[in-house]
């Protein structure tokens, strides 16, 4: 097989479906043997593909005057094949230590950033990097060990937005050997012998004992693996779209609510799977749940009592109510006290509580009074507008529907179960200084429909989503 990778690049690049006919392909190199073999492969089928190509380089300011020799040696390989060359100097150490990253995530981000937004502004349509079988293995091994659930081990991706990976069938010794024989020229990283590093540890400590004491196969294994996951990962997708659709699932702007017996039906890797697609819409970011805190997240939702938290990160906590549990980001938990202005007629944003509001008048027919408190009819007579909505505040007082006496809001939602983060949240809606409804919880005594002949306003209730 060593002897055959050109043929076999092509092959897969076709089958595959890698790269559309006229497309610019920005190509990463490091100067290493993967990289400078995989654009060895591209340009010697470009005209068969039917691509262009550029080159892209990043100078990680790692190795000093050996970053520096790779830097000049791929712009040289660039001059030599008259192709496009971009490089990006951006400093790795600086990056990880800021973002308190290892120095490999710290690069891959910059990476994936800087070249997808350099592959936009030049009109490249992909971008191709030389991550092989062998680099396949170590990330699921390294995802293993760290707990990762299934869309970790899913692996590197053949295909991922803008981004393909044309040698992900071929081993490292293949590319190696077809370096070799091809007089393709490449540069040595040195710390690439570093086994401090958990991935150089893996691939020169555990893979070869993997390899000569347990299975000669185990690199084409653990890919092989990789492919059947990331098909799972597809299916996953799917079923967490069926629990928004069956309403287990209910997303609004800044929260998320999960039914609890209907999320217990399922497995545990759509569980996960489902866990991380809420953190990452609530964070803007990607985000993974290693096994330990899905496990202590399962726990936490059988023997938590009502209104306890579960903390997942400095700005993203869940709380538990009696059947469902709510995500949330935790700055949207502390009232600001900004209020807003309310007429008539209109829908209205409440603060921070990812419910919406309309005010109406109405004529005595359409009074329908029920338990349902989306829809509450109002006393208007002396309303005067513009109403304010904000969040409640420690010694905000009314007089609930039925009572002759006021009570402290605070202890009145205590008293009818509303936990956090709910409760914190909650919107009075005002008529000047005094409260005229707890919005979506109950109005003032003050302000109930009596007679015929009174102003009645409709106040109406949507959640946002």
């Amino acid at each position: 097989m060593k002897d055959n990778l050109k043929s076999r690049f092509i092959e897969f690049s076709l089958r595959k479906q890698l790269f559309e006919e006229n497309d610019n392909v920005l190509v990463a190199v490091s100067g290493g043997v993967d990289s400078m073999v995989l654009l060895h492969l591209l340009n010697s089928w470009r005209r068969r593909l039917k691509i262009n190509l550029g080159i892209i380089h990043l100078h990680h300011c790692i190795r000093g005057p050996a970053a520096e020799a790779d830097y000049r040696f791929v712009k040289e390989t660039a001059d030599s094949l008259t192709l496009p060359f971009y490089f990006i100097r951006r400093s790795i150490p600086e990056f990880a230590e800021e973002h308190r990253l290892s120095l490999e995530e710290a690069g891959h981000q910059i990476r994936e950033s800087e070249f997808e937004k350099l592959a936009s502004e030049k009109g490249y349509q992909k971008i191709a990097t030389a991550h092989h079988m062998d680099d396949q293995a170590e990330t699921i091994l390294m995802r293993l060990l760290s707990g990762s659930g299934i869309q970790g081990l899913a692996g590197i991706r053949l295909r991922k937005g803008k981004w393909v990976r044309p040698l992900l069938f071929a081993a490292r010794s293949e590319i190696e050997y077809y370096a070799a024989n091809n007089s393709v020229k490449f540069q040595t990283d040195a710390t690439n012998e570093d086994v401090s590093i958990l991935r150089n540890k893996i691939r020169h400590e555990l893979l070869p004992v993997l390899k000569t004491g347990y299975d000669a196969q185990a690199v084409q294994h653990l890919a092989q693996i990789s492919s059947v996951l990331e098909e799972w990962d597809t299916y996953l997708n799917a079923a967490i779209d069926e629990l928004r659709a069956k309403g287990i699932l209910r997303i609004s702007k800044n929260k998320m609510s999960l039914e609890i017996p209907g999320f217990k039906l399922y497995f545990s890797w759509i569980k996960i799977r489902l866990i991380e697609r809420m953190l990452s819409m609530l964070s803007g970011e990607p985000e993974k749940v290693a096994y330990n805190k899905f496990a202590d997240f399962l726990h936490w939702l059988d023997q938590g009592r009502i209104g306890s938290r579960f903390s997942w990160s400095s700005s993203i906590e869940s709380a538990k109510q009696k059947d469902l549990v709510i995500f949330y980001r935790t700055e949207y938990d502390s009232g600001t006290g900004n209020s807003v202005e309310i007429y008539p007629g209109a829908w209205y944003q409440t603060p921070a509580s990812g419910i919406k509001l309309n005010i109406s008048e109405v004529d005595w027919d359409e009074v329908q009074f029920h338990s349902d408190k989306s829809e509450e009819f109002i006393n208007g007579t002396e309303l005067q507008f513009p109403l304010f909505v904000r969040q409640w505040q420690p010694g905000d007082r009314f007089r609930p529907l039925g009572s002759q006496h006021s009570r402290l809001v605070s202890d009145y939602l205590t008293d009818m179960k509303i936990g956090q983060p709910e409760k914190s949240r909650i919107c009075v809606l005002l008529n000047k200084n005094e409260i005229v409804a707890i919005v979506g919880v109950q109005i003032n005594d003050r302000y109930k429909v009596q007679k015929r002949d009174n102003k009645i306003y409709r106040l109406i209730l949507a959640t946002e989503g």
